[in-house]
């Protein structure tokens, strides 16, 4: 299905916000537990102002052409398109591999442990093939639904737990290490990979300004700001003593005589994953010049799910395919040095 009438930018904004907080909701073991609060809180700012800047080719190039990067790619560089769409398709695959493991894993662990985790992967894939196929359009509208039920979310979580809190001073002091410093800051980097999304679709958006970026990292950030706040001052220690902070969370929220909405977490988990995988099914196919191509997104699913049964039965490979140091180059390569390299190539011709 050929999906090219263009939507609103917000849209795009939407699920670019969304695909970000995916990432915390699947956090598990990746904060020390040795670091305080503000230290925290000091990285997550690091993470996401770099985070920020590695929109900042993509946005020249849009602001400049109205085109995303990967269209530009087609129509400068014809001949050398094919190790470009290569390289962008390994992305996007390894990525979707990321996320895919981990949302598996906390299935497993927290819904249903006994569950065939290979037909949960499998049915999850076959639902974002439909989406993909249905074109990047249809997934945008989709995400205004999904915002507004991930809102109501946040907010019963961070509401239902007010009256947990137990402040800790010790927590505003300024404790870590450099190399827990590099752990989270590495960490709270990840939704950058979001920038590549944005790299490779944004030429389906109109009235595109340059500050809805600033205003969609930032809001991110926030959310994951306050998920660090209450995750420190309502979990305390016993945060770092189980897996999913966020599932610790929504278990903890109560109002009055009801309590538990961990039911919440688990739909937002699985619809930010199948937004964020769809999503990424329609990146590939834009990476190979095509809009919406429904062999194409087949043969990559399936591509996934056979990488996924690997990671399964071999553990380096699943730890090769869930590193977030692995996963922030590639993104460094993908969203900030191939899109640098075609802006000093062309840079005046570029709309020419």
């Amino acid at each position: 299905m050929q999906t090219k009438i263009k939507f609103p930018s917000k849209r795009l904004l939407l699920l670019i916000f969304l695909s970000g907080v995916s990432v915390i909701l699947l956090e598990s073991f990746d904060l020390p537990e040795n670091t305080s609060f503000l230290f925290n809180l000091f990285t997550l700012l690091c993470g996401f102002s770099i985070t920020a800047l590695f929109f900042i080719p993509s946005v020249i190039i849009k602001n400049r052409t109205d085109l995303d990067f990967m269209s530009l790619a087609h129509i400068k560089t014809p001949n050398a398109i094919v190790f470009v769409s290569a390289f962008y398709c390994l992305y996007f695959v390894y990525t979707a591999e990321y996320f895919l493991i981990k949302y598996c894993d906390m299935f497993s662990k927290k819904l249903n442990s006994e569950a065939n985790i290979f037909a949960v992967a499998f049915v999850l894939l076959a639902v974002c093939v439909y989406a993909a196929y249905k074109g990047t359009n249809a997934i945008a509208r989709c995400s205004i639904f999904v915002f507004v039920f991930s809102f109501i979310v946040f907010l019963i979580v961070f509401a239902g737990n007010i009256s947990n809190f137990e402040i800790n001073n010790t927590e505003f002091s300024f404790n870590g290490q450099k190399n827990d410093f590099i752990n989270n800051t590495s960490f709270f980097l990840t939704p950058a990979f979001t920038a590549v999304i944005f790299s490779v679709l944004s030429g389906y958006t109109k009235n595109f300004r340059s500050r809805q970026i600033v205003f969609s990292v930032a809001v991110t950030a926030i959310v994951y700001g306050l998920i660090l706040f209450f995750t420190t001052f309502v979990l305390g220690e016993y945060a770092f003593a189980q897996d999913y902070r966020c599932f610790l969370l929504s278990k903890t929220t109560h109002f009055g005589n009801v309590s538990g909405f961990d039911s919440l977490y688990l739909s937002i988990s699985l619809l930010t994953v199948f937004l964020l995988i769809s999503l990424i099914l329609t990146c590939i196919c834009k990476s190979t010049g095509k809009s919406s191509s429904l062999p194409i997104v087949l043969v990559f699913s399936v591509i996934i799910f056979v990488l996924f049964i690997c990671s399964y039965h071999f553990n380096a490979v699943k730890e090769l395919l869930t590193n977030h140091y692995i996963l922030n180059i590639l993104t460094f390569i993908s969203a900030v040095v191939i899109p640098v390299i075609y802006l000093f190539a062309f840079g005046r011709r570029l709309n020419d």
